[in-house]
């Protein structure tokens, strides 16, 4: 009998500490002077090693990009097809410039873009773990000038329109 309760508690303990949601974070901004977009994209280092698996990619790929610039790149390609900007038909092509694995459990990736002409509307595509995770939610947060516009994504909505206008 304590053996059966011991187990009970721990499988309930487990399930306490385990999470059902699913997140990423996008901070954006724009410099006038040299057009760019410059970005910083925040995912859970937990909910990557699971799909890092499946691709047979390491966190460590991360780290020593300079060692291992194949897997680097295969990250990026991956990551920047679940990230996506543009300005009517300009669209802004991003290189991850680098990355960060912190010890609190999250990874930043650096982004900036090609000089790109914005106009008055930009469309936003960030699925970014959509596919993988049901529960995805994502969050942008747009630094434009003296606004700052913050959109959130889910698998039913993850491409926003943005107005920049009067701006």
């Amino acid at each position: 009998m304590k053996i059966t309760l011991l187990i009970l508690l721990c499988s309930l303990q487990s399930l306490a500490f385990g999470h059902d949601y699913f997140f990423a974070f996008a901070e954006v901004a724009y410099n006038d002077i040299s057009q760019q977009f410059e970005a910083t994209v925040s995912v859970s280092s937990h909910d990557l090693e699971r799909i890092f698996d499946e691709k047979n990619w390491s966190i460590d790929d991360l780290e020593t990009a300079e060692e291992n610039t194949e897997n680097f790149t295969a990250i990026s390609n991956w990551m920047l097809n679940q990230f996506r900007l543009s300005s009517n038909e300009n669209v802004a092509n991003f290189t991850v410039i680098g990355c960060e694995v912190e010890l609190s459990g999250m990874i930043r990736f650096y982004l900036e873009s090609a000089p790109i002409e914005i106009l008055e509307t930009l469309t936003v595509k960030f699925d970014l773990l959509m596919g993988d995770f049901p529960e995805q939610q994502n969050k942008l947060t747009l630094y434009y000038r003296d606004r700052t516009i913050t959109k959130s994504f889910l698998q039913t909505a993850y491409v926003q329109e943005i107005r920049l206008e009067n701006s």
